[in-house]
């Protein structure tokens, strides 16, 4: 003979209906504000079919700090700032350290421009490990970790014995000459056929593109060489950004805009800066078109197999949060 089961209906108490109701809701406003702010504005690897640009900053300007960081700061974008050591408080119209320490602090990547902005070309091996691996320790010495380098005068990276030295010290170095870095490597068809990023052929020539040869595009000097209005400029910084929808097709991110500043808001060289009303404009076309703004720091090196690669969201910092942006500039 069975037992007789008695089922009992337990009616909930309209506070724990109303706490349990309050706890989705919660639990769905975070999920919203997390893929909002991965689509809207900040940078991740593996992403595929999307927009990047790494913007970096190179000689650490005070105006930099002054000018641009507000507008960064404002659309949740980070970047890349090249200090050159002996300027830091040396120089006037430079950064000092306690500016330099807060762009670190606050999420934004800092990386070597020597110790003093000189010609690598034109020094002894002496010298050379000096400018290059002594303005390391400086950054170092102020509690910053450093992994990328820039040349000065976009000197070097054809130079096998410099970069036998810049390679002892950083994991990645950045000189310009190109709207692009490809990532294999392979997109410069009239100067290589490489088709990866290994540092030396066979026979230990240098490559023309490897990890010490990343490339990237002067705002600045393209605006000297064209004589461009700021109109100009930016129509001409739409189509470099964009030059990477050429490539990046399907699942694979092969290339990536890289724009280099120098000065901005600067009177002292009209012809060799940024004025702050077209940085805001570029700044808000990169949000309004979900651009991914990533920093040198978030391209890493594969060594099996010689490329470039976007890291991941575990290996990198998410930039900037949900940044709250006026419709009216």
């Amino acid at each position: 003979m069975r037992d007789k089961c008695e089922v009992k209906f337990i009616r909930p108490k309209a506070y724990v209906l109303s706490i349990i109701f309050s706890f989705m809701f919660f639990l769905g406003i975070q999920l919203y504000c997390i893929n909002f702010g991965l689509n809207a504005e900040s940078a991740s690897g593996n992403m595929t079919s999307e927009k990047l640009v790494v913007l970096n900053f190179d000689d650490g300007r005070e105006s930099q700090f002054v000018h641009a960081k507000p507008i960064l700061d404002k659309y949740g974008f980070k970047a890349t700032f090249y200090i050159v050591c002996n300027y830091v408080e040396n120089k006037p119209g430079f950064m000092d350290w306690k500016e330099i320490k807060e762009l670190y602090d606050e999420g934004n990547d800092i990386g070597s421009h020597s110790m003093n902005h000189a010609h690598l070309s034109k020094l002894s091996k002496k010298e050379v490990k000096f400018e290059v691996g002594q303005s390391k320790k400086c950054l170092e010495d102020h509690g910053i970790k450093v992994t990328s380098f820039a040349f000065p005068f976009n000197e070097g990276s054809n130079n096998k014995e410099i970069i036998n030295s810049v390679s002892k010290y950083y994991e990645l170095a950045r000189t310009a000459g190109s709207p692009l870095t490809y990532l294999h490597c392979d997109g410069w068809k009239n100067q290589s056929d490489q088709n990866d990023c290994r540092t030396y052929t066979k026979n230990e020539d240098l490559t023309f593109a490897n990890r010490y040869s990343i490339r990237g595009w002067s705002h600045d000097m393209s605006r000297i060489a064209n004589s461009y209005t700021d109109d100009d400029l930016l129509k001409r910084f739409i189509q470099v950004v964009n030059t990477q929808t050429e490539y990046n097709k399907g699942e694979a991110i092969k290339a990536i805009p890289i724009v280099i500043y120098h000065r901005a808001g600067d009177n002292y060289a009209p012809n060799y800066n940024t004025d702050v009303d077209l940085f805001e404009r570029e700044m808000r076309y990169l949000y309004d078109n979900n651009f991914h703004v990533i920093s040198t720091r978030d391209l890493g090196y594969q060594e099996k197999g010689d490329y470039l690669y976007v890291k991941s969201p575990k290996d990198i910092s998410l930039k900037g949060g949900i940044a709250s942006v006026s419709n009216s500039n």
